[in-house]
């Protein structure tokens, strides 16, 4: 199968969207299939930043039908808003499959994000509206509407498609875990409620991954268990940035990690057995996988996403989006009950084995299969009528 992967970013392995599609791509020539990868890393280097965006699904479009031409092309699975050109612009009745991906459905994230305005936690640009709330909007809507198939992260995203976008043909399928992360030993519990206990984040610094609502919940639990050390990993910003959130008493127990090579997540999160997570918005979040896979207990925002992979008091707790006091009262039951959460510990760890990159390519490459026998049936089906 001749595959072309597109992602409206450029290609960075150990990045969220960007390593998906690389990873995906990974197991699809293991597998022994034809893969292209297409990111902004193929237009032209003098294009200015503000086109880049802009002009992506015609560039897209052009080496699709390139392509189309030479007869290389089987599959085009193209991150949301990429491809609605391409599909506007193709001949009907093309062999070529279509499909739209989530990486985080961008009507439920504009959503959010309004609601956030609303509450006056952040506050919207007025050119908000004519891109990103506007027209950008249109485009993904466009591209899930005349795709052939549409793969979503999570139930939520599943149920939203079918009543705004009206698809009803489209599949969950989530993201996975690298091999490495696979298989690695669950490291013991510190039972002794006088014992260390690390409570890790990873992401990005920034609102969205619910960091004033981490601070809020954090504080208490710092002042009131002297074991308890917090890693901030992947910040995408200086340690000082974090620690500002922070009461200086507490800075030498708030470790900072602004970068790292994802292959050193193991060993970065040694001597972690918490994973905090308290995001706003998000599709299939990796790092909560990942972390799990590390023999993390996660204490999670009951958002889309985490919440079609933690279940309250089996493999993690649940928390209520926004809410510190929420999440430093499930902190400090960890804290406090080791049982437990060595018990969560070692559930989490089960349930990200089920999540390799290899099953996960295995189900899109049958889900692609699936798209292709609809779009032959219903190509008969007209030239019957």
């Amino acid at each position: 199968m001749n595959i072309l992967l597109s992602i409206h970013h450029y290609m960075d392995k150990n990045a969220g969207a960007p390593g998906v599609t690389y990873r995906l791509a990974e197991e699809y020539r293991q597998l022994g299939h034809n893969v292209e990868l297409f990111s902004f890393d193929e237009l032209p280097k003098d294009l200015p930043e503000s086109l880049t965006t802009l002009l992506y699904p015609q560039y897209l479009h052009a080496r699709c039908r390139k392509l189309e031409r030479e007869g290389r092309l089987d599959v085009i699975d193209a991150s949301s808003g990429d491809i609605w050109f391409h599909l506007r612009m193709r001949q009907r009745g093309g062999d070529t499959v279509a499909v739209t991906r989530s990486h985080g459905l961008e009507h439920m994230a504009h959503e959010a994000r309004v609601e956030r305005a609303r509450l006056g936690e952040m506050k919207l640009s007025w050119k908000y509206p004519i891109y990103h709330g506007g027209y950008r909007l249109w485009e993904v809507a466009q591209s899930f509407r005349q795709a052939d198939g549409a793969v979503l992260l999570n139930k939520d995203e599943y149920r939203y498609a079918a009543d705004r976008f009206g698809l009803h043909h489209s599949r969950v399928i989530g993201n996975g875990v690298p091999d490495y992360l696979l298989d690695l030993p669950l490291a013991p519990t510190p039972l002794q409620e006088d014992t260390p206990v690390g409570i890790a984040f990873i992401g990005s610094y920034i609102p969205r991954k619910g960091t004033e609502f981490a601070a809020k919940g954090l504080a208490p639990v710092l002042e009131r268990y002297p074991n308890a050390e917090v890693t901030f990993l992947g910040t995408q910003c200086p340690p000082e940035k974090v620690h500002a959130d922070y009461d200086s008493r507490f800075h030498s127990r708030i470790h900072v990690v602004p970068r790292y090579e994802h292959s050193a997540l193991p060993e970065l999160l040694a001597g972690h057995q918490i994973l905090l997570f308290p995001s706003l918005s998000e599709g299939m979040p990796l790092s909560l996988l990942e972390a799990m896979a590390c023999g993390l207990a996660p204490v999670a925002s009951l958002i889309p996403g985490p919440n079609d992979i933690i279940s309250h008091m089996d493999n993690g707790l649940g928390v209520p989006a926004r809410d510190g006091a929420a999440i430093s009262e499930a902190l400090g039951t960890l804290l406090e009950n080791r049982e437990l959460l060595h018990r969560l510990r070692a559930r989490a760890w089960e349930k990200a084995q089920d999540y390799s990159w290899r099953r996960i390519a295995e189900d899109t490459l049958a889900y692609y299969e699936h798209c292709a026998e609809r779009k032959a049936d219903s190509a008969k089906l007209r030239s019957i009528g």
